[in-house]
C-alpha cells in the first residue's frame, strides 16, 4: 500500500511516517506535490479544503492507494485567534477527514495573521528564526514542548483508521457502549 502524502514539507511527511509506523501495516509513505488551490494562509472552512485538495492531488499521482493532505489554518474563536490543522485521507473507494488538537496564538502573532502574514512566515518574524514552519512552528515556539510534528501524528491516525480498521471492527466498534 503506498501513503501519498500532498506535502513536500518534511514536518508533514515526517507526521505521517510516524503515524503509519504506528499503525503497523508497513504502508510506504511518500511526499508528492500536491497544490491546497486555498489561500496562502487558510482561515476557517478553507482549511478543510485545502487538505481535501492537496489529499486529491496526492491521490491522482501513479501507484498511490491513499491521499493524504495537510493543510494548517486559523481561525476565530471567543474573541481569539487559533491555530490548527486538518488531515484529509482519501482512497479511491472511501475519504475521511481529522482535527489536530487546536491552540491559540500570542496578541503578537495574531496581529501579524489577522494583517495577512502566512503563520509561518509571521513566526519567524517574531521569533527571529527562519523556516520554522519546516520545525517546531508556532505551536513549538509557544509552548516548548509540543511541536508541528506532534501535533499532526495523532490527528494522522484517526484520519487514517478507516483504511486500516475492517468494516466488520469498525461496525462492532460502534455498536459498544460507554
Amino acid at each position: 500500500m503506498l501513503v501519498c502524502v500532498g506535502s513536500t514539507n518534511p514536518v508533514k511527511l515526517e507526521a505521517v511516517r510516524e503515524a503509519v509506523k504506528e499503525i503497523g501495516k508497513g504502508w510506504e509513505v511518500r511526499a508528492v506535490k500536491a497544490d491546497s488551490n486555498v489561500s496562502e494562509q487558510p482561515w476557517c472552512n478553507e482549511t478543510l479544503a485545502g487538505a481535501r485538495n492537496r489529499a486529491l492531488g496526492a491521490l491522482s499521482q501513479e501507484g498511490c492507494d491513499i491521499g493524504v493532505g495537510i493543510e494548517g489554518g486559523v481561525c476565530w474563536e471567543r474573541g481569539r485567534v487559533i491555530a490548527y490543522a486538518v488531515i484529509y485521507a482519501m482512497s479511491r473507494e472511501r475519504e475521511n477527514f481529522s482535527y489536530s488538537p487546536a491552540f491559540t496564538l500570542s496578541n503578537e502573532l495574531a496581529k501579524l495573521v489577522v494583517r495577512g502574514k502566512e503563520l509561518g512566515e509571521a513566526t519567524d518574524m517574531v521569533y527571529g528564526k527562519t523556516n520554522t514552519k519546516h520545525g517546531e512552528g508556532a505551536v513549538g515556539m509557544l509552548t516548548g514542548i509540543v511541536d508541528r510534528k506532534r501535533l499532526y501524528k495523532d490527528a494522522v491516525i484517526l484520519a487514517l483508521y478507516p483504511f486500516y480498521i475492517g468494516e466488520e471492527l469498525r461496525a462492532e466498534s460502534g455498536r459498544r457502549t460507554l
